[in-house]
């Protein structure tokens, strides 16, 4: 299904969730992956989970990977299981936009995400880059009328919405199933923050032309690596394989691009980490049952949420890679 481009919606999922798709056609580099002792689990089959305590406090830990396809089939009666008398469910960051903020976004900066009259994207693309645009265009079945009076930055964040639709990808699970059956079991759950983003969206479109393209660029490499590797990652979580997820993973190039280039937007993306571990933290310190929902890229990488909370000592069993 096509959707309408709704460019702000779109930058805060890039900047925000840093649900990285899964991109790399090799392993990542081991300096990317934590390696804090954690004892080992075997979990029932279905999504990999981690099990944290702290004194008579628990929180279970739901990995995810990002956009997965559409009607994936996964074990969604475990996770029910591991809902049975939580406290509460700490789900992940949001942008903080209403209706009429993001349609007034809209009514004053559309002009912004279309190239002035008269020009076009692919001829005032270097060869290079021009080459392996169009080589991914095709390869996503899209034609060079769709993004033709796209700045390079707006192309950028279409690419990524024409390979969901391409594979059928779909960002609303495992969150649409939590949520349904956190309601049917009355346990609450909300975002662990939510981050102002017009201001990062507005300098975004601050970006001159040679920065967008630098951009562009990394949406490229990014989406043609996805391409290949989304699936199989999803696939892989499906099932627990942390080791094949691990594979298939890495963080947005896209991402990196802005945030070096945009300081509002580095600042949102640093806190990402450092909310999530506060939040687990705080649910640690209240009795009972708690689950948190966080990307595997903040969660496992080095310096993220779970080498911060074994640093915290909290106790942390996870799953047999």
């Amino acid at each position: 299904m096509r959707y309408p481009m709704m460019p702000l919606l779109a930058l805060a999922l890039a900047f925000l969730s840093a649900n990285a798709l899964a991109q790399t056609e090799q392993a990542p580099a081991a300096a990317f992956w934590a390696e804090p002792e954690i004892v080992e689990v075997q979990a029932a089959p279905g999504p990999a989970v981690w099990h944290l305590t702290r004194g008579d406090s628990e929180l279970w830990v739901l990995g995810t990977v990002g956009a997965m396809p559409d009607g994936l089939s996964w074990n969604k009666t475990y996770l029910g299981e591991l809902l049975d008398g939580a406290r509460e469910i700490l789900l992940p960051p949001r942008p903080s936009i209403g209706v009429f903020e993001g349609a007034w976004f809209l009514l004053t900066h559309g002009s912004e995400f279309s190239l002035p009259r008269g020009q076009t994207l692919e001829p005032s693309l270097e060869p290079e880059l021009r080459a392996r645009f169009i080589a991914l265009r095709e390869k996503l079945d899209e034609t060079e009328s769709r993004y033709r009076t796209d700045t390079p930055m707006r192309a950028a964040l279409r690419l990524f919405q024409d390979l969901s639709d391409k594979l059928d990808l779909t960002r609303d699970e495992p969150r649409d199933t939590i949520r349904s059956l956190a309601r049917a079991k009355r346990v609450p759950f909300a975002p662990i923050a939510k981050y102002e983003v017009l201001d990062a969206a507005e300098d975004v479109l601050k970006l001159n032309l040679a920065q967008q393209k630098v951009c562009l660029a990394q949406s490229v490499e990014d989406v043609d690596r996805a391409f290949a590797n989304a699936v199989p990652a999803a696939e892989a979580w499906a099932v627990g394989d942390i080791r094949t997820v691990k594979a298939h993973y890495g963080d947005s190039r896209l991402l990196d691009c802005v945030t070096a280039a945009v300081h509002a937007v580095a600042d949102i993306n640093e806190r990402n980490v450092a909310d999530y571990t506060a939040a687990i933290l705080a649910a640690l310190d209240k009795p009972g049952k708690a689950v948190a929902v966080i990307d595997i890229g903040p969660l496992l990488r080095r310096g993220g949420v779970l080498e911060r909370l074994k640093m915290a000592q909290v106790a942390i069993e996870g799953p047999a890679e």
